[in-house]
């Protein structure tokens, strides 16, 4: 009420002729009826572009899906080397690098991954799962027997926009680690869940 009572005051001031103070009042609760009004419809309409911005990502962006294999047995595996899956399965979104063996996520969201580890006869075979140079899971697939082993991963984590994850040989368990690569027993997939 003091800043009408200002308001009016303001008015007032150099006049010669008396306010119409009840003019004036109904005027200043029509504007604020009219503000009230405008206040509403602007709180609608960026409900509507939230959500319309929120369907057009989803229609945009669509699935991200990728599984990718070893074609060749790897030996000779250096520290931190990074795997590469060279024999792409599926690919959508184009998320999936089989230049690199990483995968660099095209939106924020919740992701899933799956690392299949085979080792060859003899040797062992471990590898980290890796999410910007952090590990965020580990497998191994150690039997020095006359048998192949075979391991798997699951991890399901919170990825930004930008954010790479990717697949790295890591400690030995034998004398020389071997990832078995024929006929697709070793493999990296993975999907989002869900945006958020």
């Amino acid at each position: 009420m003091l800043k009408v009572f200002v308001f009016l005051l303001f008015l007032g001031i150099g006049r010669s002729a008396p306010l119409d103070l009840q003019g004036l009042l109904l005027k200043i609760d029509q504007l604020t009826a009219k503000n009230n009004q405008l206040t509403e419809l602007s709180d609608q309409l960026t409900e509507r572009v939230t959500a319309l911005e929120i369907k057009k990502r989803s229609n945009l962006e669509g699935p991200i899906a990728f599984t990718a294999t070893v074609v060749n047995t790897l030996e000779h595996l250096g520290d931190h080397q990074h795997i590469i899956f060279d024999h792409v399965i599926t690919n959508i979104g184009d998320g999936y690098s089989p230049l690199h063996g990483h995968f660099t996520a095209p939106v924020r969201g919740a992701y899933a991954f799956f690392v299949v580890l085979t080792n060859t006869p003899g040797h062992s075979a471990s590898a980290e799962l890796q999410r910007n140079g952090q590990w965020i899971g580990k497998v191994l697939a150690d039997d020095e027997t006359t048998h192949w082993t075979t391991s798997t991963l699951a991890v399901t984590t919170q990825l930004e926009a930008g954010d790479q994850v990717w697949v790295q040989n890591e400690d030995k368990y034998s004398g020389q680690e071997q990832i078995d690569g024929n006929d697709g027993w070793t493999s990296f997939s993975g999907h989002l869940i869900q945006l958020n």
